[in-house]
């Protein structure tokens, strides 16, 4: 990856990214996602900035408009809905531009979609996912809509720790576990495991769990749709919800039967907190040093 000048300076973190060599490039958030625009071998597109899928990945009704070619495989499509019938392809992004980052021969999943949901009718071409955003060492700061991206070998920058806690932001830890993004937390006292998803349009817990511990839910209109299916979503109401050291009250949250591969009783993965509670807490994630940042809107 090359830097094409230097990291946009909004802040106090902006100014120490750029002085550490990152580049940076905007994001923008029509609802609860953030969509980065891009130039795929010179072709123009956007993809959501997604710390739930573990790679990146491009939806086959936007290859030929990429610039790209699929090379098949018997791989199944598993997202957080389940395991689908669809099968992945792969390809390769020479050329990836974005802000004034520039990456060369990027990999990418291919599946069906054309990424709308009911409450979002964008049409992004795909996903960032985690891969990147550790390849990259990314800081992604929900409050500005930008992403950093370090252009030389990646290092951490204890810098960042240093600005966040004097802007009054609480660290928590975040972990990879099975490809995927963890954090430690607790729904009502009840503790359990979660999955920190950007990509998800709202937070949603496994019925599985909720049912087991007791809390009473009420039907929905909507529909939650994903890599590996769709199914009806009721909704949940809640007291406290822990991220770590940090505390979320009087909230709600969705609730709909997961991927049992990655969300059951035996690994204590209860569901995921989505965009959100994620937007709405100023969320700074240094995927350098494995920490999250999360500040109460003023």
């Amino acid at each position: 990856m090359v830097c094409i000048g230097r990291a946009a300076a909004r802040d106090s973190l902006g100014t120490d990214l750029s002085q550490n060599g990152y580049c940076s490039a905007p994001l923008y958030n029509p609802i609860n996602f953030y969509h980065l625009r891009i130039r795929s071998n010179g072709n123009v597109g956007s993809l959501i900035i997604d710390t739930g899928a573990p790679e990146t990945l491009v939806f086959r009704s936007s290859l030929k408009r990429l610039g790209l070619i699929e090379e098949k495989t018997n791989r199944h499509v598993i997202g957080v809905l389940g395991r689908g019938a669809d099968v992945f392809g792969l390809a390769s992004i020479k050329t990836l531009m974005a802000g004034n980052c520039s990456f060369t021969d990027v990999p990418v999943l291919i599946a069906n979609g054309r990424g709308e949901t009911m409450l979002d009718p964008t049409r992004p071409d795909g996903a960032f996912g985690l891969h990147e955003l550790i390849r990259y060492g990314a800081v992604l700061d929900l409050k500005n809509r930008l992403i950093y991206l370090q252009a030389g070998p990646k290092k951490n920058n204890s810098g960042i720790r240093s600005v966040l806690l004097q802007q009054g932001y609480t660290p928590v830890p975040v972990s990879i576990v099975d490809h995927h993004l963890m954090i430690r937390g607790s729904l009502n006292g009840i503790p359990c495991r979660m999955v920190v998803d950007t990509g998800a349009f709202l937070t949603v817990f496994n019925s599985d769990f909720i049912t087991r511990a007791g809390f009473k839910t009420v039907a929905t209109p909507f529909i939650a749709r994903g890599l590996g299916g769709s199914t009806h979503v009721r909704m949940v109401k809640f007291a406290t919800l822990r991220i770590e050291n940090y505390e979320i009250l009087n909230g709600s949250a969705t609730v709909a039967p997961l991927n049992p591969e990655i969300f059951n009783s035996k690994s204590g993965v209860a569901g995921l907190i989505g965009a959100e509670y994620l937007g709405r807490n100023w969320a700074v994630f240094d995927f350098g040093d494995g920490t999250m940042y999360l500040r109460p809107r003023r």
